[in-house]
């Protein structure tokens, strides 16, 4: 276990993290339900291997955000209008939700492209389960 760790916090960096997010896009937009449903197949598994991928993909947007907003984030907290400027983005919301639903083995059969479906599409892709 602890090779394939580290194997895969060295795979994943925010290109790849980004890519995996705009093919999951893609294949909603295509309609292509089969790439959401292998994700939500290792999701209820509790694939441990995508998993360790929704974690470090999430700390990874939410380090993207930071760099992005993190100033602006910070001092809107001080602001009396301060909702917008300091919520997190929806991106990396989406990936902590999917990985805490997923972690905690709340994987419900949602309706059809419900969106978390296809944020455990985009991280079955980063695992290689989704070719």
């Amino acid at each position: 276990m602890g090779t394939n760790h580290v194997e895969l916090e060295e795979f994943l960096n925010a290109e790849r993290v980004e890519w995996a997010h705009r093919e999951a896009n893609k294949a909603f937009d295509r309609g292509n339900q089969s790439f959401a449903q292998v994700g939500l197949k290792a999701a209820k598994r509790r694939d441990d291997k995508m998993l360790k991928v929704l974690d470090i993909a999430a700390n990874i947007l939410h380090q993207m955000s930071e760099d992005q907003m993190g100033r602006t984030r910070r001092m809107a907290v001080h602001s009396e209008d301060n909702f917008r400027a300091s919520a997190e983005h929806t991106e990396v919301a989406m990936w902590r939700e999917a990985y805490r639903l997923m972690d905690e083995g709340k994987i419900e059969p949602w309706a059809k492209n419900h969106p978390l479906e296809w944020i455990y599409g985009a991280a079955a892709l980063l695992c290689g389960y989704n070719l």
